[in-house]
């Protein structure tokens, strides 16, 4: 996700390349702020791990590793900064115990613009092949508009007693490099700055920041997972906070933070993208023994077919943990068991009125039901229809079953897809040249499948493009399915 305010922090897994040597194993991620004085700047976070470095004798008759790191950020091919140093370990006794992992931490001042960012990562006691990394990334923010920085995950901070690279806001704040929480993560820790809301709301005006965790897949907020934090308008706000995530179930998060006015408006938010692991964390049924289903819609449903049916209507919509309750509650075959999920998943979502939320969906599955239904398949088990029961309908349709040379085709556009995501496009296919189905080919909605080899796939009815060495495919004539997806 990128918005216009803020350059977003992106997790990347450096994979070196096979070799016999050890190979060096790397994360990285940068973020974005800005300095009233100084302008705007990136920091960089490097975690090198430990073990994957090689360990040599120096003059101190100790090991340690020592690591070339080269930073290029480019426009139009020229280098707009360079930045190549060493990063050294600690000094280790011996390699036998216990080895520590290097974390490396950078700040770049940058004018505003769209610059190449590349990384180049060599271990200097090593002849392997450097890892390498490459981004395009945009560094805009206003002067004069409320917005937010970027996000840094926190693995520990204490108050600064001199000022240094890892200084900011009173702290100094060790990054947390990565997107990825296991098990053994109980908190997650993080830093972001909102600017000018004294502008915005008035100089020391009374505003709020809530900060909470969200499905990445279906956005809905979880409540347990939400906190407030109040504070006075200034030219800089900074958040800096905790939230548990001890029992937080395996899954895609958003962590998300709104600043809203004393009217409780939300006047922007800002999100980031991060992963948790925990096996331990169990689906246990008896959690909906509770759920009290009389005299609501679910206790009028008792056909067990019907139940079976929408309850798996809801799996488009579910996130990862009630995706799991309701494919386990489907095997149950229990007629209350799946009257109280129904009802307990819309009151989740609407407290006041589940039955008027669920009325609603249910019209659009039987909408998806009626128009993407094959032999074998209920509608909302198509890619058409799962992609309309969680985004809704499309808001253009561009419909191709003759053009030369390409599989019959159809292309969404959503103008506005979710909160955070403009102007996305999907692209089905019929590769089978038989059927009704089509199946989702490519599309630069976040979460789903981005096929950047798309247009060989679909021109290739005719005459084979599968050789992905050729990147300026020619779809032949009367192709227009470049024209409206362009990536």
């Amino acid at each position: 996700m990128k918005r216009s305010i803020y350059l977003l922090s992106l997790l990347v897994f450096l994979i070196a390349p096979k070799t016999e040597a050890k190979e060096l194993q790397a994360l990285f991620t940068h973020s974005s702020f800005y300095n009233a004085a100084e302008g705007p700047y990136v920091e960089t976070y490097l975690k090198v791990f430990g073990p994957s470095a090689e360990y040599v004798k120096n003059d101190n008759g100790l090991f340690q590793a020592s690591l070339q790191v080269t930073l290029l950020f480019k426009q139009n091919e020229k280098i707009v900064d360079f930045r190549k140093y060493n990063l050294l370990s600690s000094e280790l006794k011996d390699t036998s115990g216990l080895i520590p992992h290097l974390i490396d931490q950078q700040r770049i001042l940058l004018p505003m613009g769209v610059y190449q960012l590349e990384l180049y990562l060599k271990d200097n006691h090593a002849d392997t092949t450097p890892l390498e990394y490459a981004e395009v990334l945009a560094l805009q923010f206003d002067d004069t508009r409320l917005g937010f920085s970027g996000f840094q995950f926190i693995e520990s901070y204490k108050a600064t007693q001199k000022e240094n690279m890892l200084s900011k806001s009173g702290y100094d704040l060790v990054p947390y490099v990565g997107d990825f929480f296991p098990s053994t993560q109980k908190k997650l820790t993080f830093y972001t700055e909102l600017y000018h809301a004294d502008q915005a709301l008035g100089n020391q005006e009374d505003f709020l920041f809530r900060y909470y965790i969200e499905s990445f897949e279906t956005n809905f907020s979880l409540d347990e997972y939400s906190k407030f934090s109040r504070q006075k308008a200034a030219s800089v706000n900074p958040l800096l906070a905790t939230i548990g995530i001890g029992t937080l179930p395996t899954g895609n998060y958003n962590l998300v933070v709104e600043a809203r006015d004393k009217h409780n408006k939300v006047l922007v938010l800002n999100k980031i993208f991060f992963q948790k692991s925990n096996p331990g964390m169990q689906i246990d049924l008896s959690d909906l023994a509770s759920v009290d289903v009389t005299a609501t819609f679910a206790e009028k449903i008792t056909d067990v077919d019907s139940l079976q049916f929408y309850v798996a209507s809801l799996l488009p919509i579910c996130n990862m943990l009630e995706n799991q309750f309701a494919r386990n509650v489907i095997k149950t075959v229990d007629t209350k068991k799946m009257q109280q999920f129904l009802f307990n998943f819309w009151k989740n979502r609407n407290e006041q009125d589940p039955e008027a939320e669920w009325g609603a969906y249910r019209l659009q599955v039987m909408q998806v039901e009626t128009a993407y239904k094959t032999r074998i398949k209920h509608g909302y088990e198509t890619d058409m229809g799962r992609v309309w029961l969680k985004y809704g309908a499309p808001d253009d349709v561009v419909e191709k079953k003759h053009e030369p040379n390409a599989y019959p085709y159809i292309m969404w556009h959503y103008y506005h897809l979710t909160a955070d995501q403009n102007n996305r496009r999907f692209i089905f296919y019929n590769p089978h040249l038989a059927g009704t189905e089509y199946f989702l080919l490519h599309s630069d909605a976040r979460g789903e499948i981005f096929n950047p080899y798309w247009q060989y796939d679909l021109y290739g009815r005719n005459t084979p493009l599968k050789n992905y060495e050729i990147f300026n495919v020619d779809p032949g004539y009367g192709g227009h399915a470049g024209e409206v997806i362009i990536r």
